[in-house]
């Protein structure tokens, strides 16, 4: 027997006993021959230079081994905002649907609007995608935001059918998977431990050798959560649905993410985490090499990075929201919508689904006492409690280097005049704030969006022309005229606040609004630097410029399924005039001047 084919006959006895439940599934599927498929692996808040780091240090073998195999490695610019749930928004649907942030108001209903609370994630899925059909229908999802229509979602934040890997698995077949899999059960069980020891070294070394700090909180829970137990059952979900055939598969590992924000996203514990997301997506990749149920292509990305920064309320001795209170009319206070206990409620959420799969059970009367215990301490542990109050006047949420700053009492966003005059005072003073870069804010006048700064303010229309001097504010964030398309673009948005506040920008990195040290969601340094490796010959690596996260969803994803055919011409782009100013923007000698 030729090795190649005794390599493919072995793998497929070794999968084939290891996945066995599914052994049903995937020769259903076959028996209609093999169809294109999908799998999207994403690498949460990882920026292209950060990639690089960790393939120059070693910690990649298996991507690097997989680059070496003929695929390309390329940076893409993101979207704004560059979070999580507006680039899912386009993966799936084709749009960002105008999601503002992580987390925003909404100021007809009241209500706060959170991506880690499922209920009110499932609030504006209903209100946003309703009539649409995501990409991942008759697919999977496993640890999303969004869920893009798919049939089974796992560890998704939003679903209109979650299903748990239990009930997924089912019965007697955990035994049996336990069984099985005895090196993956047992990995589980002890990483758990040499987790929560590597993170408290982590938090020595970090407080001796970094100026900024961020509170512990119940940060050691959440990384032990996302960086074994989760990489662990996401990375078995997606083997078992390669193997069953599934044709569009979705899973994003959102450890890196967590600890980039809490000790930067260049540090030694962020890319050291990279290692174990590394053999994770290996043995994905072994999965589609040797038992593919489909004719798969692999794209695996990440949707944003992450720029280093600063905690707001270290450099500056008070958060936002305090500082905001000492502006606003007497006896009104700002509502804050930040921390660390949104996080925590969704991963409870996700634990308590799956022990509600087998009621009755030892796990159901442990997770009771665990959750009692922790509701008890849970007010020491957390660094910043959630505060809603829409009657004090303002309400400002927080996204990482992004806020957004609603003036409540109106159903309908306020342009700058009608700010200034519900809260004077208050636009001058964030317009000179040192911890924040610019304000966008709506003109009088439609189709008008006004962007104050520390050295003045600027009015943007559909067609921008400025001179060099005017947009000197923004050389910072990048080149300034994509700039002003993507701010003009965002800040009209129907969702955005009254005020936007993007943090500032300098040689001590990026103002972060929440408790952290590297931030995205704005734009500026590598937050806005995500990468794609796809397979040599793909028609998106011809493409001289890859921005925004159309081009995923028309010329990837939905090629690959087909249903679009790619488009080697790439988006058309909005013309603008060309003066002799806007010639000197581009060009080298003003850049680096």
């Amino acid at each position: 027997m030729a090795p190649r084919a005794l390599t493919r006959w072995l793998s497929s006895c070794y999968y084939g006993i290891k996945l066995f439940p599914f052994r049903t599934e995937r020769r259903e599927r076959l028996a209609g021959g093999r169809v294109k498929g999908l799998v999207g692996i994403q690498i949460d808040g990882l920026a292209f230079p950060f990639l690089q780091q960790a393939l120059d240090r070693g910690y990649l073998p298996h991507l690097e081994r997989y680059l070496r195999r003929g695929h390309k490695l390329v940076e893409y610019h993101a979207g704004l905002p560059s979070t999580t749930p507006a680039a899912q928004a386009v993966y799936f649907y084709g749009n960002d649907h105008t999601i503002p942030a992580f987390r925003w108001f909404e100021k007809e209903s009241g209500q706060i609007i959170s991506c880690n609370d499922p209920d009110q994630v499932q609030i504006f899925r209903e209100k946003l995608f309703a009539g649409e059909t995501g990409l991942l229908a008759g697919g999977a999802s496993y640890s999303n935001i969004l869920d893009g229509d798919a049939e089974r979602s796992i560890f998704t934040v939003s679903s209109p059918h979650p299903q748990t890997l239990f009930g997924r698995v089912g019965g007697w077949r955990i035994l049996l998977l336990l069984l099985v899999n005895p090196l993956r059960t047992c990995r589980m069980f002890f990483a758990s431990g040499i987790e929560f020891w590597a993170n408290r070294k982590d938090e020595w070394h970090h407080r001796r050798k970094n100026v900024w700090r961020t509170q512990e909180g119940l940060f050691p829970f959440i990384r032990i959560f996302c960086n074994v137990i989760l990489r662990e059952m996401q990375t078995f979900g997606v083997i078992a649905e390669v193997y069953a055939g599934t044709p569009r598969i979705y899973t994003t590992y959102s450890g890196y993410d967590e600890i980039a924000h809490h000790f930067g996203p260049g540090s030694w514990p962020a890319l050291r985490n990279l290692r174990y997301i590394d053999r994770r997506i290996g043995e994905i990749l072994r999965a589609v090499d040797h038992v593919p149920g489909a004719d798969y292509l692999v794209v695996i990305l990440s949707d944003h990075g992450q720029t280093p920064g600063y905690p707001f309320q270290s450099r500056f001795g008070a958060t936002l929201g305090d500082a905001v209170s000492a502006f606003l009319h007497e006896n009104q206070t700002a509502a804050v919508s930040s921390g660390s206990m949104e996080f925590t409620k969704t991963q409870i959420g996700y634990l308590q689904d799956e022990l509600e799969a087998r009621q009755s059970s030892w796990r159901q009367r442990l997770y009771r006492y665990t959750k009692n215990h922790v509701q008890q301490k849970i007010q020491a542990l957390v660094p910043e409690t959630l505060k809603i109050d829409p009657a004090g006047g303002v309400v400002i949420t927080y996204s990482s280097s992004l806020a957004h700053l609603y003036i409540t009492g109106s159903d309908t966003p306020l342009n700058w005049k009608e700010v200034e005059e519900a809260q004077p005072m208050l636009l001058r003073f964030l317009q000179k704030h040192k911890g924040i870069g610019f304000v966008l804010a709506r003109g009088e006048h439609a189709g008008e969006l006004m962007i104050f700064h520390s050295g003045g303010q600027i009015c943007v229309t559909e067609d921008p022309c400025f001179h060099q001097h005017e947009l000197t504010f923004l050389r910072p964030y990048g080149a300034p005229y994509a700039l002003l398309d993507q701010l003009y673009r965002f800040g009209l948005g129907p969702r955005g606040g009254d005020l936007v506040l993007f943090g500032a920008l300098d040689e001590k990195g990026m103002a972060c609004f929440d408790d952290q040290v590297g931030g995205h969601g704005s734009v500026g340094g590598e937050q806005s630097r995500p990468f794609i490796i796809l397979p040599l010959g793909h028609p998106v690596l011809d493409k001289e410029q890859l921005s925004g996260y159309e081009f995923l969803y028309h010329d990837i994803f939905r090629a690959q399924v087909g249903e679009d055919k790619p488009d080697r011409t790439g988006p058309p782009k909005r013309e603008t005039p060309r003066s002799i100013n806007q010639q000197l923007f581009h060009s080298d000698l003003f850049l680096h001047d």
